[in-house]
């Protein structure tokens, strides 16, 4: 899924990079192989590869209500200091040229929403010029969410005051900060309104601040689920979190409120790592959650 109507919106996904992660019991270190074999053969090979190891993308979703365009997530970045993931340092990845094949341009982006603050999810908040970080997209309004920046904020400051490594890979110094100190970011609270028909809601559990975005036009719905679901491999069972979920019985109590809220409706669910088309439907077979992709 690249390019798709949403009632009178359009939604394009703009990707980073998709492959095997990593193997799936360091993503989720509950998850049972065998269970898996057993009840979910439709895992594989597309979501979960013959070594175990778990297929996931990196990409943001465009969305075009007609009135304004908003980028929902904005995955690693380039030339950012990751040195403990390998993966993320100092990459080259591709998504600007991914986003103008979108026919796309970064002063084309009117909002950016962060469904969290991970760095995997604010890498190209910023780019790098003349060696300083600056916003990339240059007339977009940043929506942070104002539990979860409030969260990152203490992160930070407790890291500088202890001489302590900055937490989650120093992205909160080189892709959010930026932002706020060039007067782009506006902090929001739970239920907020970007606009009539797209909104946001607290999903909280895989950060204290996490939100999920909806979007709504002419009788077509979407939710927009940033970590919430990191793989349809945990709707085999939605107690496996992964292990980069904050509050592990929030992060499922969540995950069960969004699967049971839009099993079976017609609501299209657009996570932040499935792989191709990203897009579906959770639907139930036999008293077992499983993905229809769209």
């Amino acid at each position: 899924m690249s390019k798709w109507s949403l009632g009178q919106f359009t939604v394009d996904r703009v990707v980073e990079t998709q492959g095997p992660f990593a193997p799936v019991d360091f993503l989720l270190p509950q998850v049972d192989l065998a269970r898996i074999d057993a009840t979910a053969p439709w895992l594989r090979p597309r979501y979960l590869s013959d070594d175990d190891r778990v297929v996931m993308s990196f990409h943001s979703h465009v969305i075009d209500t007609g009135r304004q365009r908003i980028l929902v997530d904005a995955c690693v970045g380039n030339d950012k200091e990751r040195p403990l993931r390998p993966g993320w340092h100092r990459q080259r990845f591709g998504w600007m040229k991914a986003l103008a094949a979108a026919g796309l341009k970064p002063e084309d982006i009117d909002v950016v929403c962060c469904t969290h603050l991970h760095a995997d999810h604010v890498g190209w908040n910023t780019c790098l010029r003349d060696g300083r970080w600056v916003p990339t997209f240059p007339r977009a309004r940043y929506l942070f969410g104002r539990r979860e920046l409030a969260h990152w904020q203490a992160e930070h400051d407790v890291a500088l005051a202890q001489g302590r490594a900055l937490p989650n890979h120093g992205s909160y110094s080189d892709s959010v900060l930026p932002v706020i100190e060039a007067g782009q970011a506006d902090l929001v609270d739970d239920g907020h309104e970007i606009e009539a028909g797209v909104w946001l809601e607290p999903a909280p559990g895989h950060t204290p601040g996490t939100m999920v975005l909806h979007a709504r036009s002419a009788g077509c719905r979407a939710v927009f689920c940033g970590d919430i679901l990191h793989t349809p491999v945990q709707l085999v069972d939605l107690g496996w979190n992964s292990r980069f979920c904050e509050a592990p019985a929030l992060a499922s109590q969540t995950r069960r409120g969004l699967v049971e809220a839009v099993a079976g409706t017609d609501t299209v669910v657009l996570p932040a790592h499935f792989p191709d088309p990203a897009g579906g439907r959770i639907v139930d077979q036999g008293g077992a959650w499983c993905w229809q992709a769209a």
